[in-house]
């Protein structure tokens, strides 16, 4: 440094970091929609910002389950619900069906032509295996004709070019793939679980939620949801919403849902299980996707804090039913057969349609307040994850006193301001001399120790009334 005479001053980094608090309620929704109509397959996670973001990338069918009842655009569903039921953004999606893989062959076959126009299903895929001939021409695509998709009207067109010598054709003979979503299976879904882990490095966040309707019925892929939750990218926590089927060999009746939970595992304090269907009109939704837009709407509407269970929160549903459309209409008695004996969250009509329960999955089972509660449980989540990511940046840094205390007065002064919010009972981080031996020191590791307490839900307000005789008597002769 160059000498300078007189007085000279100069600045030095804050001992203070800013918390950078995890991003909360983004779900990760795992399944399949039409993006043969779209912007085709991609294999990697996507997020959606937007619902004609979601028809621009993925396209959109209302088939959600085809006709054996089985899971088919499942994310056409969980967009729907969450962009357009909960008007939440953003979300992360994995789609499973590649439509260059995921196909079978439609034998050619005569059809008519109207307004220059073939329809063809929506299912159809413009790719080599579409042939369309008058009489034994073969026609050009974009010389003699174009294809487009109408999700509207779940049609996949044929348009004869005006510019065509076959424009005037009345009937045209066409052969083509249509999507085929038998080869997705279990396996499948649970490979998808583990794309997860890609999405912090491509937008920077993590999703807490993890979601596959339709799929998580199955208890291995439940099992995998689960086990991937609390150890996503090796750093961050969330949950596995999923579903307990409805069907027979399932969950047909609320006196069923109990039983098939603890004999298929689904136990888990990771795991938040949602039974039955809902619906909204005509269309059927499972209640996993109902419960990520719920927690993502409660918080939002709390600063971006998971302090708040999404129990008793409006749904707009207009109903609830088993998979062979059998109406399932609680009353609060058997709601909570489900909600409090067996842990499971599930919805009630009492004034209005409302998401019903507290519990993860671990619920009978233990009865430890950090693990049972919904709300508490990614409460602790949420705070492990944002640690996490304001505190990366430290390390390497040298081990000495200066980063321990920037540390931990940075981290007191956000759990302080949680607490003034009434977001927690209290919570304070420390290090402790006496757990911090100095052969860890030598090794460049250190621990802090972090206790906190956030708001459980007022699950039982009771209220006592008692006659009180003297009050008549002063009513009447006072």
């Amino acid at each position: 440094m160059a000498l300078k005479h007189g007085v000279n001053t100069y600045k030095n980094p804050t001992n203070f970091a800013a918390v950078q608090e995890a991003a909360v309620g983004i779900p990760f929704f795992i399944g399949a929609w039409p993006c043969h109509a779209a912007g085709g397959f991609k294999g990697e996670p996507q997020m959606v910002t937007s619902w004609d973001e979601a028809v621009e990338l993925g396209g959109y069918s209302a088939e959600w389950l085809d006709s054996n009842k089985n899971p088919k655009w499942t994310l056409c569903e969980a967009l729907y619900s969450h962009l357009k039921l909960f008007c939440m953004t953003p979300c992360i999606v994995y789609n499973v069906y590649n439509p260059k893989t995921h196909k079978t062959a439609v034998e050619e076959a005569t059809m008519t032509v109207t307004d220059h126009i073939v329809a063809l299903p929506y299912d159809a895929i413009d790719d080599a295996g579409l042939v369309v001939k008058v009489d034994l021409a073969t026609l050009v695509k974009d010389t003699d004709y174009t294809v487009y998709y109408s999700y509207e009207e779940g049609k996949c067109y044929i348009e004869l070019l005006e510019g065509s010598t076959h424009y005037s054709a009345t009937t045209l003979k066409v052969a083509y793939n249509k999507a085929d979503l038998s080869g997705i299976t279990a396996t499948t879904i649970e490979f998808a679980v583990e794309q997860i882990e890609y999405v912090f490095g491509k937008y920077n966040l993590t999703p807490d939620l993890i979601c596959a309707p339709g799929w998580s019925e199955n208890p291995t892929v439940a099992a995998v949801m689960a086990a991937k939750a609390p150890n996503i990218n090796g750093l961050f926590k969330g949950k596995a919403v999923v579903d307990i089927p409805t069907g027979t060999g399932g969950a047909p009746t609320y006196n069923d849902v109990y039983t098939w939970k603890s004999r298929n595992g689904y136990t888990d304090e990771n795991e938040i299980d949602c039974w039955p269907l809902v619906k909204v009109g005509d269309y059927l939704f499972h209640l996993s996707v109902m419960a990520c837009g719920q927690m993502s709407k409660v918080d939002n509407g709390n600063g971006s804090c998971p302090y708040e269970s999404p129990s008793n929160k409006g749904l707009t549903i207009t109903g609830a039913c088993n998979i062979a459309g059998e109406e399932i209409n609680l009353n609060l008695t058997q709601a909570d057969i489900i909600s409090v004996n067996a842990g499971v969250v599930t919805v009630l009509n009492f004034r209005k349609w409302v998401l019903w329960g507290n519990y993860t999955g671990i619920y009978p089972s233990s009865s430890d307040v950090s693990k049972m509660f919904i709300c508490t449980n990614r409460m602790m989540d949420w705070i492990c994850n944002t640690f996490v990511l304001t505190y990366w940046d430290y390390v390497d840094r040298p081990l000495t006193k200066p980063l321990i205390d920037a540390i931990c007065n940075s981290f007191n002064s956000w759990l302080n301001g949680l607490t003034h919010e009434n977001k927690l009972y209290g919570g304070e981080i420390s290090y402790i001399p006496d757990l911090n031996p100095l052969t860890k020191l030598l090794g460049g590791s250190f621990r802090l120790d972090t206790k906190m307490a956030s708001p459980v839900p007022a699950q039982q307000i009771n209220m006592y009334c008692e006659y009180d005789v003297s009050l008549v008597e002063k009513a009447l002769n006072g």
